[in-house]
Order: structure tokens, then sequence, then C-alpha cells
């Protein structure tokens, strides 16, 4: 009986064995027979804008868009009612704030600055109103309806609507710490994917994934934004402002020669829009520079280094 079991344990570990040793081939010849025929790393910048460093294009766009850049994160400026261009000459502990971009409002990418109200900009960004129910209710009465938060350990209960922690001012110098990596690879069956590693971003903020594509909108040429690898494309970082993501695409990113740029952009009022970074032309919402602001971005087809 004792050689009995002592067959039987060996023929099951044979058999699991085998069935292993058998995936893992199958695993081996799946990856095989898509191999990878384009790989390409790219690291990310922290911008205050799409290919904007300190009031300076970063990138060349090529002939169309050239060296155009926008601002989309701007300095606090608490002696006055509209915010500051973030200078590189400004310092480490500048507050950052929102604000809107006028070159933005003149492409038809957000409405005109005199529709917006001015006593939503110029906010620190850890302190931009965030949508929620002036009823209390927590069930969206009263839509539209957009409140400054306490943070969790502020309101000292659990029935009330805050923001997760730290929620500390956000600086200059913490902003520009920000840093990432793309690893873009395309398979021999015309599809892509993407890993992403990011350091240094807000602890706990919200971030969305974007690519940036060279289109045309009512016959002109000009720039949209697109949900990288579809909704949701939403990231948290931890309480280190560390975050990481994978995206597997229909079409290789590194042949896609519209792919002007990809994203990390900031939410500071904690919302996301499904399959566009903001609601211009909402009540609830308010246009780019406004609530959702580009922190980390990765050129992938840009015609080189702007000249300075």
């Amino acid at each position: 009986m004792k050689t009995n079991n002592l067959l039987w344990l060996a023929l099951s570990s044979l058999f699991l064995l085998s069935t292993a040793t058998t995936a893992s081939f199958a695993h081996t010849r799946e990856h095989n027979n898509n191999p990878v025929i384009q790989k390409k790393t790219i690291p990310g910048v922290a911008v205050t804008g799409d290919n904007n460093l300190f009031q300076h294009a970063i990138w060349d766009l090529g002939p169309v868009f050239k060296t155009a850049y926008f601002n989309w994160t701007f300095a606090h400026n608490p002696t006055g009612s509209q915010p500051l261009l973030l200078t590189a000459n400004m310092p480490d502990d500048t507050v950052l704030a929102n604000g809107l971009d006028p070159l933005a409002s003149a492409l038809g990418l957000g409405p005109d600055p005199a529709n917006v109200d001015v006593s939503m900009l110029n906010t620190p960004l850890h302190q931009v109103t965030v949508t929620t129910d002036p009823n209390g209710f927590g069930r969206g009465y009263g839509t539209g309806h957009r409140d400054t938060l306490p943070t969790t350990l502020e309101a000292g209960t659990g029935a009330a609507a805050t923001r997760a922690l730290p929620n500390q001012p956000i600086t200059k110098g913490q902003w520009y710490k920000a840093k990432g990596k793309v690893e873009l690879k395309c398979f021999a069956d015309g599809t892509g994917k993407a890993d992403i590693s990011l350091s240094h971003l807000i602890p706990h903020g919200v971030y969305s994934l974007w690519t940036i594509h060279g289109v045309m909108i009512n016959g002109k040429p000009n720039m949209a934004p697109y949900p990288f690898g579809g909704v949701p494309n939403v990231l948290v970082p931890d309480e280190d402002g560390l975050a990481s993501a994978t995206r597997k695409l229909g079409y290789c990113p590194l042949t896609e020669q519209a792919l002007v740029f990809i994203d990390v952009a900031f939410h500071s009022d904690g919302n996301v829009y499904g399959a566009v970074p903001d609601a211009p032309f909402d009540s609830f919402s308010q246009p780019m520079g406004g609530v959702t602001h580009v922190h980390v971005e990765f050129p992938v087809h840009v015609a080189g280094p702007a000249l300075k």
C-alpha cells in the first residue's frame, strides 16, 4: 500500500511538471508568434504645460506647430487676481496655482477668458474647488456646485466630503522633481505596448494618461488629447509619489507619426472626465489650466530640441 502511494505521488508530480512545462512552452510559442519588432525608451520631462519649460519651448514640433507651447500651471499671485507665468528665476518655494492660457482659448481649446469666473482662478492647486453636494446628501444634488474641501483629518468624520492627505501647498521645487520613463514596444501584428514608471508625483493626487495627436479641426491643424490605451486612464500615486502603468495598444506608437506626446496630467480638483481631460464648456468643470495640468511629458514624434 505504501509503495502504491509513493508511486501515485510520483506520477502526480510528473503530471504537474508536465502541465507546467506545456504551459511554459505555450507561452513561449505565443510570444514568439508575435515578436517585438521595435522598442524605444523615452525619458519624461517635468513641464508646466505642453512643450513648456519656464516659458521656453523644449522641442521643435516640426513645420506645422514649430515651437508652440502652452501654460497649464502657474505661480500663485497673493497680491493680485491673476496668476503669474512660472519662470526659472522664481524661488523653489513658489506656490503653484491654476489659470488660463489665452493661446488655448484662441485655438478653441477653451472658452473666452471673459466668460470664465475669475474668482476660480489664481487658486493654489491644493485648494482648487471640488465638485460636491451643497445639501450634504453625497449623491450629486446640485450638480455643478464646487467648494473648497477640508482634509480628512480636519473634518474628523467620514460623513463629509474631504481631500486625501497630505494636501500640502504644491511648490515649484516639488513639481519639477517629477521624473518618468516609458518603454514603447511594437509587435509584428501591428499592436503595441507601453510600460510607464513615474516618481515624485503629487502623493495621492489624481492623474490621467493622454496622447497628444496632431489633427485637423475645422480644416486647420491643431492638437487634440486622447486617452492613452483607452478609458479608464487614471493613476493615483502612492504616499511617496510613485506610480506605474502598462497600456496595451491597438497600434504601433513608434510609427504613428501624428502622435506627438504622451502626457501625464494632474487633476487639481480630483475629478476625471472620461475620454476628455476636462469639460471646459460645462458648469461643473473648468478649462485646461483651471483643473487639469500636464506634469510629465514624453516626446514621441518631435523634430528635435528647440533652438535656444
